[in-house]
């Protein structure tokens, strides 16, 4: 368990992977979105306020009547309040100043959410046993993870210029990351925790770093076919997207 004040300067715009991470949190979100209502689920816990792409994106579908309620979960103190303030207009919002190991509540969700998060804590496999738990009989699980065996760390490595693809940057180490996940990995993770995968996906097949895209200066409509092709090829996208159910 940590203080996630500790890497608070990672969710903003000063961040050097800040809008990379914006363009997953979104393609994720949209992702979420349309299973959820497609498949009608109305109640929604977010493990983390984050960078408030798939939290502020919530807030606008309670708005629209889309889901009931929503519920999170987060550790740090300044975060919540930040949130709060920004959405004290809007009723069935609930925040949970917890860690994630620690929470308990008697209600159940349609929906729990975890994109991002798995990468952070100490057991995966127990966040992922703890919060099934809080699922209804026919809720889902949403994870993203980013994938070690990205397109461009694969190209990075055979070309000798990074010797280990499960390795961490220091980048990582500033978003307090502690581990990768591979495709392979994640749904052995998934599947040990008796849940069933039932969609899995790629966000955005990425053939160069980030940064070299920005240099590049490729614009919203390569961004949008990149993640449109990395849909189909989740082994090797940027991340991976899962939905899952008990």
């Amino acid at each position: 368990m940590e203080n996630l004040n500790d890497y608070k300067s990672a969710y903003y715009a000063q961040f050097k992977f800040y809008d990379e991470n914006q363009w997953f949190l979104s393609q994720y979100f949209k992702y979420m979105a349309g299973t959820i209502v497609t498949q009608k689920l109305k109640s929604v816990l977010s493990l983390g306020i984050g960078y408030q792409v798939v939290s502020g994106g919530f807030v606008s579908m309670l708005t629209n009547q889309q889901i009931d309620s929503y519920d999170i979960v987060e550790s740090a103190e300044s975060i919540i309040a930040e949130f709060r303030d920004r959405h004290k207009a809007i009723n069935n919002i609930n925040l949970y100043h917890n860690y994630f190991e620690n929470f308990s509540s008697n209600k159940k969700y349609d929906a729990i959410e975890m994109g991002f998060i798995l990468e952070h804590v100490d057991d995966p496999q127990f966040i992922l046993n703890r919060f099934k738990d809080f699922l209804t009989e026919n809720g889902m699980i949403f994870i993203a993870v980013p994938n070690a065996r990205s397109l461009h760390r694969l190209i990075g490595h055979y070309a000798d210029l990074l010797p280990n693809i499960y390795e961490l940057s220091q980048y990582d180490l500033q978003l307090g990351h502690k581990r990768y996940f591979d495709l392979p990995h994640i749904e052995d993770l998934v599947n040990s925790c008796g849940l069933k995968i039932i969609t899995k996906k790629g966000l955005m097949l990425k053939p160069i770093t980030g940064e070299q895209i920005k240099k590049l200066g490729w614009g919203d409509n390569i961004i949008s076919a990149l993640m449109i092709i990395g849909e189909s090829y989740p082994e090797i996208a940027n991340c991976i997207y899962i939905e899952a159910q008990k």
